[in-house]
């Protein structure tokens, strides 16, 4: 494939749609709700088991699946946003030079930062609004503070966040240090036991002057009816000036599993369900996807792969045309989306810089890595 050029990618630019979004739900989920928190809307909706399969033939047409209108073509390549974008990284590993310079060039407002954080002074020093939140990989889970009938979260967060004290110390240009990865409350115990958990960290990290990023639950997750329970920690955390933290995939395409007419997602979007129907105004706090693009959702058609890069051929198959482009313009749908909400202060597509440049998640690579730079820069921060 050519180099793009900055010229000849604003040649490119038109309206991609978007794949066919997936249909109706199947069943309908119970609420349980304790006080003396306040009892969650009764117009909860159902939950997908299964999804309708995607389908496509070689005459069908792609239909454009976002619920905000194609925007008129004008002389310039973007829409106007009412606002500049809400779209950052996650990175993994600051390998080249590019990666920094995307996120201070743009005037990124968000970016994740995941172990590698020597070059936080240098984001804060060229772009100082950018929100800067880390995470330290570990190899444990929050289910190992439970286990043999364990429940004293004070103790549990007493020992995590010993583990990591010196790192949040040497660190000070971090906003918000995350806890556990993708933790899963399966049940109503569990998530209060884990929203406690959350309490004592949030705590003991404010102790030092540190602020939090909560919940880090992975994607089409907690159930519904269980957020509930996490009430609690939300309370503290506007108390603290914490965030909450989510993760948002989908596959094939973003906008799978969104109902076009309420703007709503079982994966991408889901966010809007949780604060619509489970959490009440009082406990609502700022949000940050942290992780978002696309991956492995096994109840829609398309190839079960993980990462976005393993789905060029696919989009290229389908007639959405050049399969990069197409990507960004998901994720331009996806950033209008974001818009539409004040309380999400943005989202962090996974990932740049992978110890593997091979990885399917890999984001800085050509052509994409220019256009999303492009993009950006189109809509940059102040």
């Amino acid at each position: 494939m050519p180099r793009w050029t900055r010229r000849s990618f604003l040649k490119q630019i038109g309206w991609i749609g978007f794949g066919l979004a997936a249909g109706a739900c199947a069943r309908a989920l119970g609420i349980h709700t304790p006080t003396p928190f306040p009892t969650p809307s009764p117009s909860l909706p159902p939950d997908p088991s299964p999804w309708p399969s995607i389908t496509t033939s070689p005459t069908d047409t792609p239909v454009p699946a976002s619920p905000t209108p194609a925007p008129t073509p004008t002389k310039t390549p973007w829409p106007t946003f009412p606002r500049p974008s809400k779209l950052g990284i996650v990175v993994q590993w600051f390998r080249d030079v590019h990666i920094v310079n995307l996120i201070v060039n743009t005037r990124m407002r968000v970016a994740k930062i995941i172990d590698d954080f020597g070059r936080a002074p240098e984001i804060k020093a060229g772009s100082p609004n950018t929100i800067l939140i880390g995470r330290i990989h570990h190899n444990f889970d929050f289910g190992e503070h439970i286990r043999d009938g364990r429940t004293d979260m004070r103790a549990a967060a007493e020992w995590y966040v010993n583990q990591f004290m010196d790192k949040y110390l040497a660190n000070p240009h971090i906003d918000y240090w995350e806890g556990h990865n993708e933790p899963r409350p399966h049940n109503h115990e569990v998530m209060r036991l884990f929203a406690q958990f959350e309490i004592e960290r949030m705590k003991l990290m404010a102790q030092r002057g540190l602020k939090c990023a909560i919940g880090n639950f992975p994607n089409g997750s907690p159930d519904l009816e269980l957020w509930v329970d996490f009430l609690p920690a939300l309370q503290v955390a506007k108390q603290l000036g914490g965030i909450l933290a989510l993760h948002e995939y989908a596959s094939p395409t973003l906008d799978a599993g969104v109902d076009h007419q309420t703007g709503e997602g079982w994966f991408t979007l889901r966010y809007r369900k949780v604060y619509r129907y489970m959490v009440p105004p009082a406990y609502q706090i700022p949000i940050v996807i942290t992780e978002m693009g696309i991956d492995d959702v096994p109840t829609f058609q398309g190839p079960p792969s993980r990462g976005w890069r393993n789905y060029l051929d696919f989009w290229r198959q389908q007639g959405f045309g050049d399969p990069y482009f197409f990507y960004l313009r998901q994720l331009w749908w996806y950033d209008e989306e974001l818009q539409k909400d004040d309380y999400v202060l943005g989202a962090t597509i996974y990932i740049a810089g992978a110890y593997d440049s091979q990885d399917p998640y890999e984001v800085m690579v050509e052509p994409f890595r220019e256009m999303l730079e492009d993009y950006l820069r189109a809509h940059p921060n102040p």
